[in-house]
């Protein structure tokens, strides 16, 4: 890694919404491997007022984005983190996740070539066991089917300035909106994107999410429906009707207190792996 200077901007700015992390973010830091003879900057974009002041005392890739509201959602604070962006690229980690090794090295030359990569999504317990990946199987092309059929998010890396996005910035106020940035980053991509799937981002299951939250089903419907408006010039409004569908099922055949990738990861992915 080479160091960022003032005047210099990064090759790649990777933004990390932060809100209650401060158990989880040294394992999501530490798994980010920057490639030799690249520069990148870490956004911590935080949403609690705690301070993280000493991970950027640790590290010389982070940087601290503080706004004087709190508690506003993963989505302004991901907006936030975007606007202070500097690098060519983006990539986007949750502070309570992880990559696996590798992951920046595979999949920012497919980003430079396509203007976005993709990688697998693997699902973990609270203690880091891989409970699933999708897709399973060899390198592809990631289509738009695949949105719906895993049930669950991709995370791009893409090119700055993909996609266009709104005023307030490319992430929506609503659940699932890292799932319709990904989608609208794939469709300025030209609804075909690099699938890596020999590398991945490790999506940790917590003990507390908002997925099981008594109204968290009815707000996700919602947001469907916003999202699927939105689109509605576009074929891909199909996607937002299948992942509906998919809330549905979730809402009618989960366990006591089960998660949404729980569910995912019981039911879906043996699903669809076997169709």
């Amino acid at each position: 890694m080479l160091p960022v200077t003032a005047a210099a901007a990064p090759d790649l700015s990777i933004i990390i919404p932060v809100f209650r992390a401060r158990d989880t973010l040294a394992r999501a830091l530490a798994s980010i491997d920057v490639p030799a003879g690249l520069t990148a900057e870490i956004i911590l974009s935080a949403d609690d007022g705690d301070d993280y002041s000493a991970f950027a005392h640790e590290n010389p890739m982070v940087r601290l984005v503080t706004s004087p509201e709190q508690r506003t959602g993963p989505g302004p604070a991901r907006n936030r983190g975007v606007a202070a962006a500097r690098g060519a690229f983006l990539s986007y980690l949750d502070a309570d996740d992880s990559w696996s090794p590798g992951y920046l090295a595979a999949l920012l030359p497919l980003a430079r070539h396509e203007g976005c990569a993709f990688a697998a999504t693997v699902i973990e317990t609270p203690e880091g066991e891989a409970l699933a990946q999708f897709p399973p199987g060899a390198p592809r092309r990631l289509m738009l089917p695949d949105f719906a059929r895993w049930g669950a998010s991709f995370h791009p890396v893409h090119a700055a300035g993909l996609p266009r996005g709104r005023a307030e910035g490319p992430f929506w106020n609503a659940p699932a909106q890292d799932v319709m940035h990904a989608v609208e980053v794939f469709m300025a991509c030209g609804l075909s994107a690099a699938l890596e799937t020999s590398v991945a981002y490790r999506l940790r299951l917590g003990s507390e999410t908002v997925t099981t939250a008594s109204d968290f089903s009815s707000r996700l419907r919602a947001a469907y429906a916003a999202y699927d408006q939105a689109l509605a010039e576009t074929w891909a409004q199909t996607l937002f009707a299948g992942k509906s569908a998919l809330n549905d099922r979730y809402e009618q055949e989960r366990d006591p207190g089960e998660s949404f990738y729980a569910f995912v990861t019981r039911v879906i992915v043996p699903e669809a792996s076997s169709a």
